[in-house]
């Protein structure tokens, strides 16, 4: 068990026992994924409780998560998602310490990854957040990682980042610096991000630009760079249509800290680049009172010209109440020039 999981169990369950539990949540996921060769069924809950007010707090999430029909439930596994306690510092600033699911901007470089059964990623370690600042919300971290085996060391990784937000006449913008460096393979990875956002006209348009520096010893290092744009307009109350462009450098880009990876989000294996190539897509949702309906499709091409193929992302959704909802997703590629591959997966959402 990880050392600082240890620190993690102690000071939130320290915490939770001076103060009274004030709300707790349930959230139950049914996937039921079906591809042109197998299927399988998925269940995960996750259970969160939150203690204590303004001054002191603590928050604690489980993740429970099986693949039903396996033999002896052998896929079943109960983790601890999050756990940290966060105190009011004189109202200029809040510390969080613990294990954490961390978002910001668009989730390219920090995202927690909802779409897996697991933990998503998850960090162990600290954060601040800076109050002081009217116009900026800035947040600095510090994360840790380090397993060992028989006194062996395996990993041990640290992570620092800084966050800085604001929104400024209308604009909203992101700037996100992560250093992460992992000591027993000498690798390093540098990363920023922008993130840019602004609405005019009943349009809302977003601008991205991310990059990131790979080195190890005795290798040269790597350099991936990505810029994204977006326009989204509501026809009406109903409809949404949207578009994006995304412009992948000399190298890809792909962050496994990120929101968007190998068949994460879709279920289609688009968004993870390692070429130089383009991303564009179009689509729009359309709501009739409960139901919702939508439809997305990317055109994937490399600078190259080797890699050209096509991804349709389709939905289907009704909300049942205010914590349930279901919804179906069909998704479609013809990246194999002998076969086209399907996926379908049915998603059913209960809460508490």
């Amino acid at each position: 068990m990880k050392k600082n999981l240890h620190f993690v169990l102690a000071l939130t369950l320290g915490l939770a026992t001076t103060v009274s539990a004030q709300d707790w949540s349930v959230d139950s996921r049914t996937r039921v994924n079906s591809t042109d060769d197998a299927m399988s069924t998925e269940q995960r809950v996750r259970t969160t409780v939150d203690f204590g007010g303004e001054a002191v707090s603590a928050h604690v999430e489980l993740n429970s998560a099986a693949t039903l029909g396996a033999v002896a439930n052998q896929d079943f596994s109960l983790t601890v998602r999050e756990a940290y306690a966060t105190t009011n510092v004189m109202d200029y600033a809040s510390l969080t310490a613990g294990r954490m699911a961390l978002n910001f901007g668009s989730g390219r470089i920090l995202g927690d990854n909802d779409f897996v059964q697991g933990n998503g990623n998850t960090w162990d370690g600290f954060l601040v957040g800076i109050n002081a600042i009217e116009s900026a919300d800035i947040h600095v971290g510090y994360a840790s990682t380090n397993m060992t085996s028989n006194t062996v060391e395996l990993f041990n990784a640290t992570t620092m980042y800084a966050n800085a937000a604001g929104e400024f006449s209308g604009l909203g913008v992101n700037l996100l610096y992560v250093n992460s460096t992992e000591d027993v393979s000498g690798l390093e990875n540098t990363s920023m991000g922008l993130d840019a956002a602004y609405s005019t006209n009943g349009v809302d348009l977003t601008m991205g630009y991310y990059t990131n520096e790979v080195s190890a010893t005795g290798v040269d290092a790597v350099e991936m760079d990505l810029i994204t744009l977006g326009a989204s307009y509501g026809v009406n109350d109903a409809l949404t249509i949207h578009a994006g462009y995304d412009m992948y450098g000399e190298n890809g880009f792909y962050l496994g800290s990120g929101s968007f990876g190998t068949m994460y989000g879709s279920g289609i294996d688009y968004s993870s680049f390692t070429y130089e190539g383009t991303d564009l897509s179009f689509g729009g949702s359309y709501a009739m009172g409960d139901f919702m309906v939508g439809a997305t499709m990317h055109q994937i091409a490399s600078e190259d010209e080797a890699i050209d193929y096509a991804v349709t992302d389709l939905s289907l959704g009704y909300t049942l109440s205010d914590n349930s909802s279901v919804k179906v997703n069909y998704a479609t590629s013809d990246m194999d020039a002998n076969a086209e591959y399907t996926k379908t997966w049915i998603s059913l959402h209960v809460g508490f």
